[in-house]
Parts: structure tokens; C-alpha cells; sequence
């Protein structure tokens, strides 16, 4: 059951770390965007119409470029977010269940030497064969 949780686990570090990476090319894409908008801005190099304003489908389209690499970037980094908040509480339940399976393994050995206890005891008073627990097979042996 700890593998299933590790290799759940697994997955949600590396599909964290891809969207990671994804949000790093969008957050270049959209400075590129807006560097190149900027730019073309200042030098106003711009095609312009006839009447000597800038061509507004060239605007446009800059624009709306620019628009999309934010939408992306807002988007990958609102998907990141919910990765990192499902990973944090993975990871407390993974470390709940160890905690639990530690305290389960605890209570089985001290329920193991009991039983090796009580039937080592009474095998001894009626005389017959003692028993002793094997480890390797857990199950008790005759002596």
C-alpha cells in the first residue's frame, strides 16, 4: 500500500515539475510578446494605412497574442497551484499511514511475543512439546 502512495506520489512530482516547466515557456513566450509589442511600439514601424495610422490588423493580432500568452500563463500557474495543494496533502496522508503502519507493527510484534508467551507457558505445564513461534514462516513450530 506505501509503494501505491510512493508511486501516486511519483506521478504528482513529475507532473508538477512538467507544469513547471510549462509555465516557464509560457511566462518567456508572453515577455517575448511583450517585448516585440514594445518594440514595435516605439519604433513605430507599424505599417501604416493611407490616411497615416497604424494598420490595425497588425495591432490586432499583436494584441491578441498577447492576450493569449497570459490567459496560458495565468491558467498553467492556477493548475500549478492545485498540483502543489494536491501534493502537500498526499504527502500528510503518506506520512499518516507510515505513522500508522509503525504503530501497527509495534502492537503485532508485542501480540506475536503474547501468543508465544501463552502457548510456550501452557504447552510446558501439561507436558506436552513446547511450541516455539518461527519468524521465517510465522507460524509455531514443535520442539
Amino acid at each position: 500500500m506505501e509503494e501505491m502512495r510512493d508511486g501516486y506520489l511519483e506521478e504528482d512530482v513529475q507532473q508538477l515539475q512538467e507544469l513547471r516547466r510549462e509555465l516557464d515557456r509560457s511566462y518567456k513566450t508572453c515577455r517575448i510578446l511583450q517585448y516585440r509589442l514594445r518594440k514595435v511600439e516605439r519604433r513605430g514601424v507599424v505599417r501604416t494605412t493611407q490616411a497615416g495610422y497604424p494598420d490595425e490588423d497588425v495591432v490586432r493580432g499583436l494584441e491578441q497574442d498577447l492576450k493569449v500568452a497570459k490567459d496560458v500563463s495565468v491558467r498553467l500557474h492556477q493548475e500549478l497551484e492545485a498540483v502543489e495543494e494536491k501534493r502537500g496533502k498526499v504527502e500528510d496522508e503518506n506520512e499518516a499511514l507510515r505513522q500508522k503502519l509503525l504503530e501497527l507493527e509495534i502492537a503485532k510484534q508485542a501480540l506475536q511475543k503474547e501468543l508465544e508467551k501463552v502457548f510456550g507457558q501452557s504447552l510446558s505445564r501439561t507436558g506436552w512439546p513446547d511450541l516455539v513461534f518461527d519468524w521465517k514462516w510465522q507460524k509455531f513450530v514443535i520442539c
